[in-house]
């Protein structure tokens, strides 16, 4: 086991000066330094590595938004891209890794002004020209249903991101029913909404089910495991956390307990599934194996958040992104998982020619199952130009396995009396 992240939220003043903004954030940074340093020194002397610091911050378009009609158009894109660079270079200094902004809470808006639009639009530009900064566009929600113009700009985001470097989607999704006040750690659909810090925490523990799964006798002896394996867990890091948060008085929001995998067998969610006695993840069955992971997540727990729940990123899973180059599952299989997991479909690699209408459509199913199971759910799909259903994918990175593109059910292009070319802009199916 190892701490996938400690992500801290923070409201962050964009579009004020730039050094009434570098002010503001030393001041934060400095705390979250001394914070950072003390935790990640206590984890590690219980042996447990913390791979990663993080912060993420309000939606773009939600914060005193006058400030961006008080402002010149042309200068807001500009003015917002020397921030990000500003606010990059100080959370290096600070020992933070990654940066989460949201684009904005979709789901909210009945109409994109031009504003909106001019932002959408420049979210690929944001994501491309810095590696480390992560954004997500909530597009759904079972307030206010799903804002069918925001899922087609989503759609028109991942294309973007795709060209020339399909890597630069890994920091990006499209989500549904996320809640803020940094109620999930993990990337990209971390957002924070009080005036209050706070932090939680991401954890990767695909291996601890592993071991749970190498010596039972029956499922039921099984089930009690993996949920006692998991509680000790819980126990241990609040352990660990708590007189910490008191001692800084920063605020603890919890632990998103996912068990996220890393690409090795033995730390492999697929591996869990397959070690329960089916006999490959996809396998008619299987969906139990789902179940039950999800299941042993400790329940009625005050500090549980975020998706706390089966996590299936494709390619950051050694067993699952085998079996898709084996061909043993496909998208319906993925979608299905996602009824029951809390995650959704993450780290997909599709292939190039996918249309922006076709990903549309995608997104909607994952929102549909959002919202009619109440559940948070995200997409981060990845098409791979010059690629096609069953070509290879490797992309050389520490947290992906090699696989093979995923195929999916295409669309007829000219077709123009579908959903995706009406004029209905907002629905809520509940």
């Amino acid at each position: 086991m190892e701490i996938r992240a400690i992500t801290f939220g923070q409201i962050i003043p964009y579009l004020y000066d730039d050094n009434t903004l570098i002010s503001f954030m030393h001041k934060k940074l400095d705390l979250f330094s001394h914070f950072n340093a003390e935790l990640s020194e206590t984890f590690e002397d219980e042996d447990i590595k913390v791979q990663s610091r993080r912060i993420c911050s309000q939606p773009l378009f939600s914060y005193e938004e006058k400030r961006f009609h008080e402002q010149d158009l042309n200068k807001i894109i500009p003015k917002l891209k020397s921030q990000f660079q500003l606010l990059l270079d100080l959370f290096k200094d600070y020992q933070i890794d990654y940066f989460a902004c949201c684009a904005m809470l979709a789901h909210q808006l009945r109409d994109f002004g031009v504003f909106e639009k001019l932002l959408l639009d420049e979210i690929p530009t944001y994501l491309k020209n810095f590696d480390n900064l992560f954004s997500s566009l909530p597009v759904a929600s079972t307030v206010d249903g799903i804002n069918l113009a925001a899922l087609k700009a989503g759609a028109k985001i991942i294309k973007s991101l795709s060209s020339p470097d399909p890597f630069d989607n890994l920091k990006f999704c499209v989500s549904s029913n996320i809640k803020s006040n940094n109620s999930t750690p993990f990337f990209p659909a971390s957002y924070h909404f009080s005036d209050d810090p706070g932090f939680s925490i991401a954890i990767e523990m695909a291996d601890e089910l592993v071991d749970v799964c190498n010596d039972y006798e029956n499922l039921t002896q099984l089930k009690r495991s993996l949920s006692e394996k998991l509680n000790r867990i819980y126990d241990r890091i609040l352990e660990i956390v708590e007189p910490i948060a008191e001692k800084y008085d920063i605020q603890f929001k919890g632990i998103d307990f996912s068990p996220a995998p890393f690409p090795e067998y033995g730390k492999s969610i697929g591996t869990v599934v397959e070690k329960m006695g089916f006999q490959y993840f996809g396998s008619h069955g299987a969906t139990l194996a789902v179940a039950m992971i999800k299941n042993a997540i400790p329940k009625n727990k005050e500090k549980i958040i975020g998706f706390s729940g089966f996590m299936q990123p494709v390619l950051e899973d050694y067993t699952i992104a085998k079996r898709l180059s084996e061909n043993k599952f496909n998208l319906d299989t993925l979608l299905l998982y996602s009824t029951i997991c809390g995650t959704g479909l993450d780290c997909i690699p599709l292939p190039g020619d996918i249309t922006e209408k076709e990903l549309f459509f995608i997104l909607l199913d994952i929102c549909t199952i959002s919202l009619k199971l109440q559940k948070p759910l995200t997409a981060r799909l990845m098409p791979i130009p010059g690629k096609k259903a069953g070509d290879d994918v490797d992309f050389n990175f520490e947290y992906f396995s090699p696989s093979k593109i995923i195929d999916y059910r295409k669309l007829d292009d000219k077709r123009t009396d579908d959903l995706y070319h009406r004029i209905e802009r907002f629905f809520n199916p509940l």
